[in-house]
């Protein structure tokens, strides 16, 4: 389909909304209108009963006849009693911290490591994480050693020796000898 039909079609599909909203406003704006002089008529017999004085007001809602008589209230229910205060649960007065230390730690997995030296705790870590590699416990060397490792691995079908460039650019060779032999 050429561009001038294509702009044709466009303002033919244009034409006809804009009927369809003309008429569809037409049509919302002649009850609307209808609406509004009703309201005024309404608001302008109002106003007259007002000022005239002929204007029955309605009675309140409790002096009707088809309102219900209320219900009376519940009595309030008495107030429970307060509990007694707990004895505190501070155990320092009564126990040594040297009993409370043994205390604690009789059992724990833990025992004869505590307190744990950050810096001994943060080697340790390293050491165990970059031990694969053989980094010696940096994590730098660790993730140079393991990016290497996966380029490797990637560009073994090449033979690219972990060179990503070489890997694409012997791709796209490979790629287009097979769509030329076919």
């Amino acid at each position: 389909m050429s561009i001038r039909e294509q702009e044709r079609r466009q303002k033919e599909a244009e034409r006809r909304i804009e009927r369809a909203m003309r008429r569809a406003d037409q049509e919302v704006r002649d009850a609307m209108e209808a609406r509004a002089v009703a309201a005024d008529r309404r608001k302008e017999q109002v106003k007259r009963r007002i000022e005239v004085g002929d204007a029955q007001p309605r009675p309140l809602p409790g002096l009707r006849e088809d309102s219900m008589a209320s219900m009376e209230s519940m009595e309030s229910m008495a107030s429970m009693e307060s509990m007694e205060s707990m004895a505190s649960a501070d155990y320092a007065t009564e126990v040594s911290e040297e009993e409370t230390d043994a205390g604690m730690m009789q059992d724990m997995p833990l025992e004869g490591h505590m307190p744990i030296d950050p810096a001994q705790a943060e080697q340790e870590l390293a050491q165990s994480v970059t031990e694969e590699t053989g980094s010696g416990g940096d994590p730098h060397l660790h993730n140079e050693r393991k990016a290497q490792e996966m380029a490797n691995e990637m560009t073994e079908d090449t033979g690219a020796g972990g060179d990503m460039q070489e890997h694409a650019k012997r791709k796209v060779d490979q790629m287009a000898q097979e769509m030329y032999e076919d």
